[in-house]
């Protein structure tokens, strides 16, 4: 299995129009961590699933709409079999030459003053209508379906701008500027991530980084320890197993580098509440009452 790109480059946007919107159809949103110049909105239509951006997670529940900055790392994981969300993205371009209104260097990115909005939100109610709109707007493509929806995202830009207060910027922008750094050690261990024998110190020798700034630096930037990413990895790759083959529960765990049956089932029922096999029996039964 090809990892995902970690640098997600600009495609399916038109330039004229830099705007994209869907729905996930695939059971399970998994995505590892990644970054792309458009800023994007993560609303969860159904279920749950873990955030983190910035550094920081969280459970995102049904309702929760998640935003991510342009430039800015996230990832999403652990989601609930039953999980959907709707994806917006857009380029800051479609603000063309009010952008530096909207985007004073004197105050913090509007887009990342906020990383998650809750139901509980005095802002939720109406992110929640200009988003449902939007959704709309594109879905129709009605005459001046364009105008519109550059509208509508004029009302969200001002709503951060306004109503969230400043924030400090400077470790935002040590954080884009290290992407490329980091890219380097997801590469590492998307590629090794099935060697059993895969440690800390290994995965320091091998991207030329002292131990203990390599641990450092990836909590810092990821909010995850070494053990934690390489473990959400592999239960990810095991996920996709599970759902996609009908390879026995044993053979994942070693495929996906766990030492043991024993140790691939208890990390995964930490991380997920429930067995692996349990997981993919729930699987089956979703996909067998999926309406089409």
């Amino acid at each position: 299995m090809k990892p995902l790109p970690f640098y997600e480059k600009e495609k399916r946007l038109d330039r004229s129009f830099p705007f994209i919107v869907w729905d996930s159809e695939k059971p399970g949103f998994w995505f590892p961590f990644h970054w792309h110049p458009q800023v994007e909105f993560i609303y969860i239509l159904k279920g749950r699933l873990e955030a983190t951006v910035n550094g920081k997670s969280w459970e995102g529940k049904q309702g929760d709409i998640i935003v991510v900055d342009s430039g800015i790392i996230h990832g999403y994981s652990n989601p609930s079999p039953e999980a959907c969300v709707r994806i917006f993205q857009f380029g800051l371009e479609i603000f063309a030459e009010t952008l530096s209104d909207i985007c004073d260097r004197e105050v913090s990115p509007m887009f990342s003053r906020k990383s998650i909005v809750s139901c509980r939100d005095p802002i939720h109610s109406r992110l929640e209508i200009l988003l449902g709109d939007i959704f709309e707007e594109q879905r129709r493509r009605q005459p001046g379906y364009r105008l519109a929806v550059i509208s509508k995202l004029y009302e969200l830009a001002m709503i951060f701008l306004r109503e969230l207060p400043d924030v400090e910027t400077t470790g935002l922008v040590k954080r884009k500027n290290n992407n490329k750094r980091l890219e380097q050690i997801f590469i590492f261990i998307e590629d090794n991530f099935d060697d059993p024998n895969l440690s800390l110190e290994i995965a320091a020798e091998k991207t030329c980084l002292n131990k203990f700034y390599f641990s450092r630096y990836l909590k810092e930037q990821t909010g995850r320890s070494f053990f934690e990413h390489l473990s959400r990895v592999r239960l990810h790759r095991a996920e996709q197993h599970l759902m996609e083959t009908d390879m026995p529960v044993t053979d994942i765990a070693y495929t996906c580098g766990f030492n043991s049956l024993a140790t691939f089932n208890r990390i995964f029922k930490t991380y997920t509440g429930i067995t692996p096999s349990d997981y993919r029996n729930g699987r089956v039964l979703s996909s067998a009452n999926r309406i089409h």
